[in-house]
């Protein structure tokens, strides 16, 4: 029995287990993914996690940027650990793109701009502005700072013309509420927002920024992201349009 799981703290509500489950059904192995949910000291816990032999670990809020700090030489943000010594990666970013691709959304050439620099906002900055420009906003003028250092391409938002907005906070506050009405969203925009729980979603389709099937939560690349972790713990890329269509349907 392979010994897995998600550590993050008050995440009760996580969907990773039932998804891996069913990654390892169709993989044909016996694992065990159980939810880690600690309210303090997450570096002990994974640090005993892999002294008793457990295989992988993703990471959720709110340790994605403490754990980088220290598993992580190049990472801002991680979420998948793995083998020993203990290695590091972000799948956020890559579960994003995937899902996009699979609702045919293009990113190529596009004005993107991502709202929230959390631990998987900086995962997908780092996966879109490999090759073109990508904007970003954010509470925290200080942490804008720190991202724009930290990779290539990126600018603040300043009133451009948007394709793309990918939503990346837990909630919606009305001065963020008053900040998101005055994106200048062009005429076919989409609006992603990578919860699947909460009322954030509710708070974007009320807001009536761009039509409703141009929206889209954050399921795809929940699923997308466990299919990347689950790649590099077994080398094993399992099916993900069953997974994302299942649990869509049961929203």
């Amino acid at each position: 029995m392979k010994k897995l799981g998600v550590l993050g703290k008050e995440i009760s509500y996580s969907m990773s287990p039932e998804i891996h489950n069913s990654f390892a059904k169709e993989h044909g192995i016996d694992i065990a993914y159980e939810i880690f949910d600690i309210p303090s000291d997450p570096i002990g816990f994974i640090e005993n996690f892999f002294n008793q032999g457990g295989i992988g670990l993703n990471i959720t809020k709110p340790y994605k940027e403490l754990v980088a700090k220290k598993f992580s030489k190049d990472l801002n943000s991680v979420n998948c650990l793995f083998g020993r010594p203990i290695n590091s990666a972000s799948t956020d970013g890559i579960g994003l793109i995937a899902d996009l691709k699979s609702k045919n959304i293009e990113t190529k050439g596009k004005n993107i701009l991502i709202w929230g620099m959390g631990g998987a906002g900086i995962s997908i900055v780092k996966e879109l502005s490999h090759n073109q420009t990508t904007y970003i906003a954010n509470r925290s003028k200080e942490k804008l700072s720190i991202i724009q250092n930290s990779f290539l391409n990126i600018e603040e938002y300043a009133n451009q013309e948007i394709d793309l907005v990918i939503l990346c906070v837990q909630d919606i506050d009305q001065n963020t509420e008053k900040q998101i009405r005055q994106i200048n969203f062009r005429k076919d925009a989409y609006i992603y927002d990578i919860n699947y729980t909460g009322s954030t979603l509710n708070t974007i389709e009320t807001l009536e920024l761009v039509s409703k099937d141009r929206i889209f939560n954050g399921l795809g690349m929940l699923v997308e992201q466990a299919a990347e972790s689950y790649r590099l713990w077994f080398n094993y890329s399992p099916s993900t349009e069953k997974m994302k269509n299942f649990l869509n349907e049961r929203l």
